[in-house]
């Protein structure tokens, strides 16, 4: 996607009221200084973090679960700041593939975090193992296989009590006041130029990337030239941007600076 301004990711953000109508309307001057602090130390913090020997599923579950448990006040601010994190979570998967590290890219993408086993006449579920399967889980060695999946199939149902990542961010993005149609497009394209590719070298046979770049160094040129354009680039345009306008807009919009004249937050903003 082409990020040239803030209309290319929202489309109705001329709806939200500015924060001194909000003030005016609610009164609520405190919790709007709450949730800017959040906001902009959730966001230093995705700063600190955004480099790909730091970025894993571990790190971006804890983000996600810290995000979705905020009620904002600063819905724009909010809603710049989940798409920051879809952006870390494509560009994560984005080098998973890149790596032949096809079940770190399944896990992002497909695998559920979670999944309970409903058991006829348990009252407690049981938690699927996520790598493996449920005849290995509940296989027994005096029944067959044929046994095994025959008694779950009657006896089971599957519960995805917490999806994939990138689906869980996808839909909530889905789901925002604000943003556009254009980005909910170019984060699914990415999505599919990412499941493609890991899909692409593991059907290939590369088990790693030390495996990719022994052939490639190997390959004729055609064919090289050919895998080395499957590779996905890491854009970090869209992320770098939304920091920078983040931090613009939470200066701007914090109380604290409500009286300050417009040429001193002109000179402090040429600094950002």
């Amino acid at each position: 996607m082409v990020f040239n301004c803030q209309a290319s990711l929202f489309e109705n953000a001329a709806q939200e009221p500015s924060l001194p109508e909000a003030l005016w309307r609610s009164g609520a001057e405190d919790d709007i200084k709450r949730d800017l602090a959040f906001l902009l130390e959730f966001n230093r913090d995705l700063e600190r973090n955004a480099h790909l020997s730091r970025l894993n599923e571990t790190y971006l579950e804890r983000k996600m679960e810290e995000i979705d448990e905020h009620i904002p006040i600063c819905e724009t601010l909010y809603e710049c700041t989940r798409v920051r994190v879809h952006e870390l979570l494509l560009l994560c998967a984005a080098n998973y593939a890149n790596n032949c590290e096809y079940g770190a890219v399944g896990d992002l993408m497909f695998n559920p975090r979670l999944t309970l086993v409903h058991i006829r006449g348990r009252h407690e579920p049981v938690v699927k193992k996520r790598h493996g399967s449920l005849s290995e889980q509940f296989g027994h060695r005096t029944e067959t296989a044929k046994e095994v999946i025959y008694r779950l199939k009657e006896q089971t149902a599957l519960e995805t009590a917490k999806k994939p990542l990138i689906p869980h961010s996808y839909e909530i993005l889905e789901r925002c006041r604000l943003i556009s149609r254009d980005y909910l497009n170019s984060a699914r394209e990415r999505e599919v130029q990412t499941s493609d590719l890991s899909a692409f070298l593991c059907s290939m046979g590369f088990q790693d990337r030390l495996e990719l770049e022994d052939w490639l160094r190997r390959a004729e040129s055609e064919d090289r030239e050919m895998v080395k354009s499957k590779l996905l680039p890491l854009d970090w345009e869209i992320f770098r941007k939304l920091g920078r306008w983040i931090k613009i807009e939470g200066f701007v919009k914090s109380p604290k600076n409500a009286d300050m004249s417009f040429r001193a937050k002109r000179e402090i903003l040429s600094e950002c």
